[in-house]
């Protein structure tokens, strides 16, 4: 019998973590004999008498492995790339908001009308992504704020802890999980500056009856800022920040009970 060769499926293989999976490994004439792997990812085994690769992968990344068959006939060897996925996140009710990091464009790929929605009090899980040649990237963010600001000389009325954001997902499918507030407090001058410079013939917003006037809609300008760690430690300083294009918000207002 001649000298054994691995099929060549596929080089390279993509699995996501969590989620088992089955890879047969076989040769081109059907031969029997033993097989190993080695570098095969966390979780994953190869039955030796079958070449069946199995089992639940719990670490993402790539591994490069190299799949070993050898009987008497000789030995033959088939490198072979293992890609494991991140498993991502649950749909929830996070808003996914992506910025390019070349132009700062900000977009929300789940949002008809482009613009974000909240009532004066809500609370907005925002699920941040950022984005280059219109790929999700990776990288090692150390904060987020989330502000509204109106003019260029103003800082932001931040309405985001910079510190409290998760990551979920990963790879191309990244995102950094934070909570905006609309704090009363905070946006009670923002909205009283707003209702005042649209007062209808001089009357005051909150004394207005008309019930097209109950509700005051502000377009508010908003900014994300994200702080990223410098991997280049010659570099200064540690982190930067980016900010994102100014973009809009509707935030509502009850001006009656």
């Amino acid at each position: 019998m001649s000298i054994p060769l691995i099929n060549p499926n596929t080089s390279v293989l993509g699995f996501t973590s969590g989620q088992y999976v089955v890879y047969q490994c076989s040769t081109t004439d059907g031969q029997t004999g033993a097989w190993t792997c080695a570098g095969l990812p966390d979780g994953l085994s190869i039955n030796a008498g079958t070449g069946l690769i199995s089992g639940t992968p719990t670490t993402p990344g790539i591994y490069n492995s190299t799949i070993t068959f050898a009987n008497a006939n000789g030995t033959a060897t088939l490198p072979v790339t293992f890609g494991i996925d991140d498993g991502g996140f649950l749909p929830d009710v996070g808003i996914e908001v992506d910025i390019d990091l070349i132009s700062g464009a900000v977009s929300f790929p789940t949002s008809p009308d482009g613009k974000l929605h909240g009532k004066n009090g809500d609370y907005l899980p925002l699920l941040i992504g950022l984005k280059k040649n219109g790929t999700l990237l990776d990288l090692p963010v150390t904060g987020l704020t989330f502000g509204l600001k109106e003019f260029e000389s103003e800082a932001l009325v931040i309405l985001s802890q910079p510190a409290a954001f998760s990551k979920v997902g990963g790879y191309e499918r990244t995102r950094w999980r934070t909570l905006v507030y609309l704090d009363p407090v905070a946006l009670a001058g923002p909205l009283a500056d707003y209702e005042a410079s649209t007062a209808v013939g001089g009357v005051e917003p909150d004394a207005k009856t008309d019930d097209s006037q109950m509700v005051t809609l502000l377009a508010a300008p908003c900014e994300i800022q994200v702080e990223l760690q410098q991997l280049d430690t010659n570099l200064s300083p540690a982190t930067i920040i980016r900010s994102s294009q100014i973009f809009s918000m509707l935030v509502e207002r009850q001006l009656v009970n």
